[in-house]
């Protein structure tokens, strides 16, 4: 059977939207090792998967600044782990998009799509994103599982955007570099389209329903 045909796109944004080469660059100018942006943000998500499995509500930023202080105190000094701290919102908030994310976001506004942001960091982040990228006036929705006790990939994290934008489940599609994510999402019954982002499929997981080398192609390829 065909799958219902696609109203919706949720976006993720930490790495699917947002390039974390300058945070790794920061990072590592600072004094840490290189790859400590991956690290980091793998740590932030770990600790948020846990809280969201035992329910409890987690805010991104707090979980972020535990994640870069047990990243850094290993490498530097308190007065220097302390200044990072202190940067850290700020050069998060100021991550670039990827090249294909203005365009491809704009193509999916011009072909009738409803448009919005999913993420497990802060809303503002995503907002600030979409004023930079000229997209702010554009429509598209910022949603976040921030603070709540459902992080994705839980169900009621991409259900609960559903109920907020008014929308079925199944004519929803979840873009995300993320494997975990697509999983989640084809599980509540959403469609998954993987945006590799140099990434590799991992082995035992379900196939995505759809992979997508640019965002543009979400609609050239056909939803």
């Amino acid at each position: 059977m065909s799958p219902a045909p696609v109203t919706t796109v949720l976006l993720d944004v930490n790495e699917t939207l947002t390039d974390l080469r300058p945070l790794d660059d920061w990072m590592r100018e600072s004094g840490l090792p290189s790859g400590s942006a991956s690290a980091w943000l793998a740590a932030v998500l770990r600790d948020g998967f846990a809280a969201s499995l035992v329910g409890l509500p987690a805010a991104f930023g707090p979980l972020g600044a535990s994640a870069l202080q047990d990243l850094a105190r290993e490498h530097l000094d308190a007065p220097a782990v302390e200044s990072l701290l202190d940067q850290l919102p700020a050069v998060v908030a100021g991550l670039p998009a990827h090249d294909d994310v203005e365009p491809g976001i704009r193509s999916m506004i011009a072909a009738g799509l409803g448009v919005s942001t999913l993420t497990n960091g802060s809303p503002a982040i995503a907002s600030a994103l979409l004023e930079r990228l000229g997209l702010a006036a554009s429509g598209v929705g910022v949603l976040s599982v921030d603070g709540t006790r459902t992080w994705k990939p839980h169900a009621e994290a991409y259900l609960g955007a559903c109920d907020r934008l008014g929308v079925l489940p199944e004519q929803t599609a979840l873009v995300a570099c993320h494997p975990w994510d697509i999983l989640g999402a084809q599980r509540a019954g959403l469609q998954g389209v993987w945006l590799p982002r140099g990434r590799s499929w991992p082995a035992g997981y379900p196939e995505p329903h759809r992979t997508i080398e640019t965002l543009g192609a979400f609609v050239t390829n056909g939803d």
